[in-house]
This record gives structure tokens, C-alpha cells and sequence, in this order.
């Protein structure tokens, strides 16, 4: 049963004010700008970097980051009171980015014009989309996860940071801006931002410490502005208000190796959205149930379709909701929704969207490389549920030298392939990833083990 209070009172769990607890209207409004702050540092640095990528001048860049505004608050406010019904934030995947970049990348090497892979991932995403409300429906969740186990989970991660690396070293040197040479401006800038967020995260603690890349992001953008490397504020010449339009990159086109890579990234994004939601579970002590997983997998679903209808990253449920909900010990859902509903008004407001389309390269790439480095972390993790045996070593070690020696082969070599087949063979990432699955569960598969899944 709901409950007002008009005062917070610690409750057996420690919060203010629990999931089912109605939050006094001025309160509500203060946490619901706290909310704000937390959709702002996860959605506004990716789309940015990932639309320089594409091919997206800072005008489209400003529009992309409208979209993601405004699907971040909706779809958090629809799962929210329709899917899982917890207050977890679904913004850009990390993972995403990493994909989109790789797929850039293949897609210039091959000579392919970065508009039409920015049209073949429309439809990408929609069919992937459509799958993971198949999923849901069917309830084939679960044997999903189990594809995705440890082994497969931490290979596709590792080789996802090392496949990066390189991209993030040539942005934070000004070589990804167009120079042939080492910039030191870009570099002091790039380590600056870095330091800063790194001591954040590790000294600070409460508010401050869950904010850290918003504060990082800050000051390595003032740094830049005094350098003189800071891009110029450019108006998207849309008015103050503008309402995100549809397939805003055209038409959707087909392209299957496109349609198969964002296949690929949604179910391995699985595991991150069911640990979202157990974590969340267990933190309130409210228990997921076959309705609840069914419900919020096919919302799941819609968002990655709707990231296709209105074009921007991929999204997921941000792993870090527990951990941020413990922080404010606000766990209502009241306040969350109002900072849903807060980004979903700067999405229509393009003024604060063509702001954060002007982050400085370095300062972008600074921010990336905390996301990577976050993602190596949690692919040791996953090898550390494993019980290594020679097996496991076969199955790791040829994952890692056919991926990772693929993205040392020059992408000409493979000219001669299938359109299809080029775009896969010749991503080492994804090589490494089909090579763990097919290792894992087929050719050494262990009937009736008991690894840890």
C-alpha cells in the first residue's frame, strides 16, 4: 500500500523512502534533479563520440543527443510503471559504442559510405529489437543467458577493450581530430579529465563520488576552452523547442552483417540487463518473477527498436542503478519518473543538446576510456566465476589469438569475400566471440557441468 510521508524516516533497509512510498511534492522535485544529474552523466558523452564516428557534423551530433534524451527518460519512465517497475536509468550502452566504432571503422575500410551504414543500422536495431520481444514473449530468456555464460561473456569484453584501445589513444593524442602528429594539448587535457575522475571515484565518496565523470567532463572541458581546443558552439538552426523526428538518417537500408552484429549486441547485453534487475531486487528486497522478467524484456525490446526508429546508441539498464539508489537512499519511484520526465524536456530543448554536442574531443575520449577500462574490470570478473581447467584455456586462448590477431590483419585482406561474410570475418571481435560460443558449446562442450552461470 502506498504511503505519504511528510517527513523521510529511515526505514529497516535504510531508505528514506521506499519503491511503493509517495515523496512530499518538494522533495520529490529536489531528488528528481538528483535524478537528473545521474541521467546527464550517463547519456550526454557517448552520442558525441560515437556521432563523430558516423560521420555526423556537431548540428546532426545535437540532434542525435535530442533523440537519446528523449528515449532515455521515456523508456526509464516506461519500465519504470510498466516493465520491472524499479527505478533503473536505461541510457547508451557502453558496449554500443564500442560496436558502433568498430563498424565505422570496417565500413570506411571497405569503402562504404558512412550514410548508408548509418540507415542499415536503423534497421539493424529495429530487427534486433523485434527479436528481443520474441525472447521475452517466449520466455527463452533464460537459455539465451546461458549462451552468454562467463567464458563467452568475459572473451567478448576483453577483446571489446582491446579492439578500443587503440581508437581511444589516437583521440586522446589529437590524431582521431586530424593531425599526423602527437598534440600536447590534447594530451594534457585528455590526462587532466582522467586524473580527475579517477581520484573522484577512488577518495570521494556519497553524491560526489557517483558524479565523478560529470565533474571530470567539466573540468577538462574548462581546460580545453582556456587551450583554445574547445569546439565552437554551433546553433542546429532548429529554434529553441524541437521534437526529435523519425528515422532521422533516412530511410532504412539492408545490410545482413550489420543486422547480425546488432543482433549480437543486444543478447550479449542480456546478462547486463538481468544483472540490472537482480541487483536492484535484491538491494529492495522485492522478488522478480516470470511476469516481471517477461514484461521488462519485451519493453527491453521496444527500446532497442525505438533506438532504430528515432537513430541513436544502443541503450541498456545502467548496472550502476543499485549502487546509486543506496547512495540517495531514495528508492520511490515518484522521484525517479519527475527526473525521466526533466530529460525528456531537454530533449525537445535544442539550445542544451547543441551544449553538449561541443565537448572537446580529449575530454570525450578521457571519459571513454574510464567506460573501457570499467569493462576490462568486468571481464576479469567474469573469468574469475570460472574454474579454469586446460579446457577453459583452449576455449580462452583461441577465442584471444584468433580475435585479437584478426584486428592486426589490414582489412584489405579480406576485399575478396563475400560482402556478408567481410564485414564478420574481418572483425576481430566478433571472430573471438563466435569462436568462444562455438568452442564452448559445441566442439568442448561438457555435458552436465556445474560451472557457475
Amino acid at each position: 500500500m502506498n504511503k505519504t510521508k511528510t517527513a523521510p524516516t529511515v526505514d529497516k533497509n535504510g531508505f528514506l523512502y521506499g519503491l511503493e512510498d509517495k515523496v512530499p511534492a518538494g522533495r520529490c522535485t529536489i531528488y528528481g534533479i538528483q535524478y537528473l544529474v545521474y541521467f546527464l552523466a550517463g547519456s550526454a558523452i557517448m552520442p558525441v563520440i560515437i556521432g563523430a564516428y558516423l560521420g555526423l557534423d556537431q548540428a546532426e551530433i545535437a540532434q542525435m543527443l535530442q533523440r537519446t534524451f528523449l528515449l532515455s527518460g521515456g523508456v526509464s519512465i516506461l519500465q519504470a510503471l510498466f516493465g520491472h517497475r524499479f527505478p533503473i536509468i536505461d541510457g547508451p550502452a557502453g558496449l554500443w559504442m564500442g560496436l558502433l566504432i568498430i563498424l565505422a571503422g570496417a565500413s570506411t575500410s571497405f569503402g562504404k559510405d558512412l550514410a548508408v551504414l548509418r540507415t542499415d543500422l536503423e534497421l539493424g536495431m529495429i530487427i534486433a529489437g523485434v527479436m528481443v520481444i520474441i525472447v521475452g514473449l517466449t520466455g527463452l530468456m533464460q537459455k539465451i543467458i546461458k549462451i552468454f555464460n562467463p567464458i563467452v561473456n568475459g572473451t567478448f569484453l576483453v577483446l571489446m577493450v582491446l579492439q578500443m584501445s587503440a581508437t581511444v589513444m589516437k583521440g586522446a593524442t589529437g590524431i582521431s581530430s586530424g593531425y599526423e602528429t602527437i598534440q600536447p594539448k590534447f594530451l594534457l587535457v585528455f590526462i587532466v579529465t582522467t586524473v580527475i575522475i579517477v581520484v573522484i571515484n577512488l577518495k570521494c565518496k556519497g553524491f560526489i563520488q557517483s558524479i565523478a565523470t560529470l565533474i571530470g567532463v567539466v573540468c577538462g572541458w574548462i581546460l580545453a576552452y582556456a587551450l583554445g581546443i574547445s569546439p565552437d558552439f554551433i546553433s542546429a538552426g532548429t529554434g529553441f523547442v524541437a521534437v526529435p523526428q523519425p528515422f532521422a538518417w533516412g530511410t532504412p537500408t539492408v545490410d545482413p552483417s550489420v543486422i547480425i552484429t546488432c543482433l549480437i549486441g543486444e543478447f550479449v547485453l542480456f546478462s547486463n540487463f538481468a544483472t540490472s534487475i537482480n541487483g536492484m531486487s535484491d538491494l529492495l528486497e522485492v522478488p522478480t518473477t516470470p511476469k516481471m522478467i517477461k514484461r521488462s524484456t519485451c519493453w527491453f525490446g521496444i527500446t532497442a527498436a525505438l533506438t532504430g526508429i528515432f537513430p541513436v546508441t544502443g541503450f541498456v539498464p545502467f548496472a550502476s542503478a543499485p549502487s546509486t539508489t543506496k547512495l540517495t537512499r531514495v528508492a520511490a519511484r515518484s522521484p525517479f519518473i519527475l527526473g525521466g520526465v526533466f530529460m525528456m524536456l531537454l530533449g525537445i530543448i535544442a539550445p542544451v543538446c547543441t551544449f553538449f554536442a561541443a565537448i572537446p574531443p580529449a575530454v570525450g575520449y578521457s571519459a571513454m576510456m574510464i567506460v573501457f577500462a570499467l569493462m576490462l574490470a568486468q571481464g576479469i570478473r567474469e573469468f574469475k566465476k570460472v574454474e579454469f581447467t586446460n579446457r577453459e584455456g583452449f576455449i580462452i586462448g583461441i577465442s584471444f589469438m584468433i580475435g585479437a590477431g584478426i584486428m592486426f590483419i589490414d582489412s584489405s585482406a579480406f576485399m575478396n569475400l563475400p560482402q556478408m561474410l567481410r564485414y564478420i570475418v574481418s572483425n576481430g571481435l566478433i571472430m573471438g566471440l563466435i569462436i568462444a560460443i562455438v568452442l564452448e558449446h559445441i566442439v568442448l562442450r561438457v555435458r552436465n557441468n556445474k560451472k557457475e552461470q
